[in-house]
């Protein structure tokens, strides 16, 4: 699975699935070729080994043995695109999972909220105030952020971080009350 998210983030899925699926009965016999005896062994008093009838010493296989070669090519190009396609979501869900991780709460806070919160200024819970933020926090933590998200008194809406999810005005909320 690592080798196959390595040539994801190496190649691109375009080039990737390219190199996965190509035409089945090329490849097939190519690897037909690759596997095919080269020659024949033969002991003195016995029969030739490699040699089927009528092709001794021909470079082409028997069509049964191609078509055998064909179906199991065919069985893991299927499996390996399935493969990358699991693969290609579990990279989407891990890129997904890591942008809502990287949020900074705290960079937020100083873009955002610091100029009010930081000061007090308009009668802002300052930060690191746990008294204001006590009895802000009587009311519950839906109210906080039905404040957050809706403004309050002076306070713009959202706190000027039209950016911001609910979620991310939350974890701002989180980390004002956390100091």
């Amino acid at each position: 699975m690592n080798i196959l998210v390595s040539l994801w983030r190496g190649f691109g899925a375009t080039a990737l699935l390219a190199a996965i699926v190509l035409p089945h009965s090329a490849y097939a016999q190519n690897v037909a070729d690759n596997i095919r005896p080269v020659g024949s062994v033969c002991m003195a008093g016995q029969p030739c080994v490699g040699a089927t009838a009528g092709n001794a010493g021909s470079s082409a296989m028997p069509a049964a043995t191609t078509a055998a070669v064909a179906e199991v090519v065919d069985e893991a190009v299927e499996d390996a695109v399935e493969v990358v396609a699991e693969a290609a979501e579990e990279m989407v869900a891990m890129e997904v999972a890591a942008a809502d991780s990287d949020f900074d709460a705290a960079g937020v806070y100083q873009m955002n909220c610091f100029a009010c919160h930081g000061t007090g200024a308009a009668g802002a819970p300052m930060l690191g105030d746990s008294e204001a933020w006590d009895a802000r926090m009587e009311k519950g933590m839906e109210a906080v952020m039905a404040n957050a998200i809706n403004g309050v008194g002076a306070m713009p809406a959202r706190g000027i971080c039209m950016s911001c999810s609910d979620d991310d005005l939350q974890q701002v909320v989180e980390y004002m009350l956390a100091q």
